[in-house]
């Protein structure tokens, strides 16, 4: 059975896509003009924002997403580099977009893990680690990152965030410019206000104070 080897389904950013994990690629392409055909005006101009499921090959992608734009009109928003999660344990293809490396914390010696990832992380991703996690680029919205230890964002944070998730209230998040959709350290979380763009202006650090997140400039702060 083939049923449901692809299903739509709609975020505020656009739509995206799951593929079944155990179905031939042929039959998603078969299902995939089943779905479409008969509401193909319906799908003209939709914006396709990820592809969740079943892993492709760089070919299956590029003709999966060829049949997307070329026969139905739709377009997909990023490309193969940036499709997939990040997780410690990197899959050989995505090692020049990321590095685990060694830091030591001055302060006392330990060691601790920063994963770095370079380039913009899209709606739909995770990124996880068992360390700190550092971005060279944007979070966009629908972005989920999740560290053990604290989480820097070097430029547009607006995404989710979780650092501290193993209960460390000392840890924080940071970025250039902090425009969450949701916060959390520890198992504390806050989010933006309904109905109300926040915008951030300068650097900020996102921090626990007397069991609450409070948001501040990292420079010149009071202490």
């Amino acid at each position: 059975m083939k049923d449901n080897a692809i299903v739509f389904k709609g975020t505020k950013e656009g739509l995206y896509i799951v593929l079944k994990e155990e179905m031939d690629f042929e039959d998603i392409l078969q299902q995939l003009e089943e779905k479409i055909k008969p509401s193909k005006k319906f799908f003209e101009g939709a914006k396709i924002t990820n592809l969740k499921g079943k892993r492709l090959t760089p070919k299956e992608f590029e003709e999966l997403v060829g049949v997307l734009e070329n026969q139905y009109d739709m377009e997909y928003l990023g490309d193969y580099e940036s499709l997939y999660s990040y997780v410690n344990g990197v899959k050989e293809e995505d090692k020049n977009r990321l590095n685990q490396v060694q830091i030591t914390n001055q302060n006392n010696g330990q060691e601790e893990k920063a994963f770095f990832v370079k380039g913009t992380v899209r709606s739909g991703q995770l990124i996880k680690s068992d360390g700190n996690i550092i971005i060279l680029g944007d979070v966009n919205p629908g972005a989920y990152l999740e560290a053990v230890g604290s989480i820097m964002v070097m430029g547009n944070m607006r995404g989710i965030a979780h650092s501290g998730t193993q209960g460390d209230y000392n840890t924080f998040i940071a970025a250039f410019r902090l425009e969450p959709m949701q916060l959390r350290i520890g198992d504390i979380i806050t989010r933006s206000p309904d109905g109300k763009k926040y915008k951030s202006e300068v650097p900020e650090m996102a921090v626990v104070r007397r069991g609450m997140i409070i948001v501040e400039p990292i420079w010149g702060r009071n202490s």
